[in-house]
């Protein structure tokens, strides 16, 4: 694709006129069909770009082409436009914006020094009948002056509605005032790859909740739920006139904006900023080339709330959900919306941290999260794209950054195997629900060089000793951990070997040498970490929880016993980070704790799910502690206990070795507080239901089961069929 075809910018760009890196080019061509029967267009616009074929929209996606390390791959777009073309005359447009591509400011993360880093340029081939009949060349036009004179992903977007032509994509439009546009002589050094999963797209409209007044001409808009995305506004006002719309996920007490501590990381932009200026004439708008995290926005320069109409607009991958779930509380119905939308909010052709802040894909916060986003959602050809920008973000000799993809911090801090393990997480996870294995055998040799790394970095029996630890404790938040790094390392490095086992064994490749490691590493473990007693050394409930969910030791009863006391001694709160937490629920399952487990979920105060809605949260935190006003407010790092919610209460669960949810367990957990619960999962097997309800004693248990998968139910096998069954409450749910 794109074979002798070049990138073409704007003139602009040469050193002596050149004094906005912030403008957004639009591009034009003419040209003239005869006959067709089918046309394609292949697409890639650096950073954003839009497309249009006489005067009409060619998609409505968003924020394309998808972000990459642009000197490895460049994600382009195919689309059909057979219905946008005209048998004669034709125009072609593009509109192009900054994006990750050309970031002009200083921030923490230094993309504004990125060894790709220019001005917004397009590639563009048009086929028609399967022959190319048009591409980009120094024969199109080109223009820097429209209605968006800044745009900046992590800053915002300015729009000037005087300027603005509505007619600028149309074959009418007189284009004899534009430019003619430049071949790149930059041309980025990625190769081409079509991007196959799901678009951004505008997903949901929310309406304004409450209006408040906070200073002269100044409104406070609510909509009532933390999101990513922007406003959708339409304003007259008077020529001239500036709103200015700065987003915010929470309010102090008088209203103004609180940033918790983010716009340090922004020293020479402004955060989360949106300008527009009135033309006098009604104009609807939204930004094209930035997106914010946010449920309030403060407008000033207005008037009165009136005088504009305003929605904000949900943005996020147009990924559809597998699950639904409802249960007779309303705060674990609150907690698993929560999860679902902080996760959503985290989509943008990678697993994000957070919309607001970063928007980088901190592969910490996807590993502990990548179980959960593929049991909840359609979410595999989105993981299987950023897998491949994890493939390109790997160094030589193994090393991967803490955030993917950089132009090129984080391989000195922020990584480690709590990081880098989302290499393995995504195509293992994507195979055990979706029976998909390619995305595993693809990635072994990556698992390989990174293994050797590992044992680069390693002491002498194999435990690595750098990168995250136990990230976001209770208390200790940014402090060193009480678990030291190098047994977190271990035995994340154990199960990094038996996802390489499968891996190899589903390729016909033979896996005796990592067996081999596994073994080693599993009984090195044991003698450094193992009591005589069977008791972890370790006294905390990240380590054991640990021990626990990885089978490491045979003897699972000093550790349960173990663990137990730990949750009893933090009164049922959880003293554990993002490491600790994903295992710690699923760790109390397996010892027949599930109550300890359920008490940890629901328990009230510090630290809490629960103490974050006590704060008004709609989405899930970054921090446990409420007060510090230094975090984010819609992370999903702590979304996998949803998962647990599914597994638990509804009792779903795949058998141990089913792949593509096959064979499923039933066993749902009646717990005393509930008296009903209802899920779906829309599985790759098919649609299962299940819920239940409490009658005195017994529980009424209804299953509808897919064709093509097998449902385990006590001592029952179903197949395709509704079932209706009468179940007791166990004797320790009570």
């Amino acid at each position: 694709m794109f074979e002798n075809v070049s990138f073409i910018k704007s003139a602009a760009d040469a050193p002596a006129s050149f004094t906005n890196r912030n403008f957004a080019p639009q591009f034009r061509k003419r040209f003239t069909l005869k006959s067709f029967q089918n046309a394609k267009l292949f697409v890639c616009g650096l950073g954003y770009g839009y497309y249009y074929l006489n005067g009409k929209s060619v998609s409505d996606d968003l924020f394309t082409a998808p972000v990459s390390n642009y000197q490895h791959t460049l994600w382009y777009n195919v689309y059909d436009v057979t219905q946008l073309l005209n048998r004669g005359e034709n125009v072609i447009a593009a509109w192009c914006g900054n994006g990750w591509y050309n970031e002009d400011f200083k921030t923490s993360w230094d993309f504004d020094r990125a060894e790709w880093r220019d001005v917004p340029k397009v590639i563009i081939q048009l086929e028609v009948d399967g022959e190319p009949v048009l591409s980009t060349d120094a024969t199109w036009k080109c223009s820097v002056k429209n209605a968006v004179w800044f745009n900046a992903l992590r800053s915002g977007e300015y729009f000037d509605a005087r300027i603005y032509d509505d007619n600028w994509n149309t074959l009418e439009y007189d284009d004899s005032g534009w430019e003619t546009a430049v071949i790149d002589t930059n041309q980025p050094r990625g190769a081409f790859r079509q991007c196959l999963c799901e678009p951004i797209r505008e997903i949901e409209l929310l309406s304004v909740k409450n209006v408040q007044k906070t200073g002269d001409k100044k409104y406070v808009f609510d909509f009532g739920q933390n999101i990513s995305g922007y406003v959708r506004l339409k304003a007259a006002g008077v020529s001239g006139q500036l709103l200015t719309i700065r987003y915010a996920e929470q309010l102090k007490d008088d209203g103004s904006r609180e940033l918790n501590d983010m716009p340090k990381h922004y020293p020479e932009s402004e955060f989360q900023t949106d300008r527009f200026i009135c033309s006098g004439t009604p104009v609807r708008w939204s930004p094209k080339f930035t997106y914010h995290g946010f449920r309030f926005i403060e407008v000033s320069g207005l008037n009165c709330p009136d005088d504009i109409t305003i929605q904000a607009v949900f943005v996020h991958q147009s990924v559809g959900r597998r699950t639904t779930f409802e249960c007779s509380d309303p705060f674990l119905n609150q907690l698993f919306h929560a999860g679902i939308y902080a996760t959503w909010s985290n989509m943008f052709y990678l697993i994000s941290d957070c919309p607001t802040r970063e928007k980088l894909g901190w592969a910490n916060d996807a590993q502990a999260s990548a179980e959960q986003i593929l049991t909840n959602f359609h979410a595999e050809n989105l993981l299987e794209k950023w897998l491949q920008d994890i493939y390109d973000a790997m160094r030589p000799n193994g090393a991967l950054p803490g955030y993917i993809p950089t132009a090129g911090k984080g391989y000195s801090w922020g990584n480690g195997p709590v990081s880098d393990g989302v290499l393995f997480e995504i195509p293992y996870r994507i195979y055990l629900h979706t029976a998909n294995a390619e995305p595993l055998k693809k990635s072994i040799p990556y698992f390989t060089r990174y293994l050797e790394y590992l044992n680069s970095m390693s002491d002498q029996d194999g435990f690595p000793r750098f990168g995250l630890d136990d990230w976001a404790r209770p208390h200790k938040y940014n402090e060193e951990t009480d678990v030291p790094v190098e047994f977190i390392n271990a035995l994340l490095t154990y199960h990094f070997y038996q996802i390489l086992i499968v891996s190899k064994q589903l390729s016909g490749e033979l896996s005796d040498d990592a067996e081999r490691q596994c073994e080693r590493l599993k009984n090195k473990i044991i003698q450094r970490y193992i009591c005589a007693d069977g008791r972890c050394k370790i006294n905390k409930q990240t380590a054991v929880a640990m021990m626990i969910y990885y089978d490491v030791y045979v003897d699972l009863l000093p550790l349960k016993k173990q663990l137990k006391r730990l949750v009893e001694e933090h009164d049922f709160h959880h003293d554990c980070g993002m490491v600790g937490l994903r295992r710690l629920y699923l760790a109390l399952n397996k010892c027949g704790l599930e109550e300890y487990a359920y008490k940890i979920v629901t328990a009230a105060g510090y630290p809490s799910y629960r103490a974050w809605f006590e704060q008004e949260a709609t989405t899930l935190w970054e921090y446990w502690n409420c007060e510090d006003h230094i975090d984010s407010k819609n992370h999903q790092m702590y979304s996998d206990v949803l998962s647990w919610m599914l597994k638990t209460i509804m009792g779903i669960s795949q058998k141990e070795g089913s792949v593509g949810m096959k064979i499923v367990c039933v066993n749902p957990y009646y717990f005393e507080q509930l008296d009903y619960a209802m899920c779906t999962y829309d599985t790759a097997s098919g649609k299962l239901s299940v819920s239940w309800q409490k009658s005195g004693k017994d529980v009424n248990v209804s299953i509808a089961v897919p064709d093509g998968m097998t449902v385990l139910f006590h001592d029952e096998v179903l197949t395709s069929g509704n079932y209706q069954f009468r179940d007791i409450v166990k004797e320790s749910c009570k």
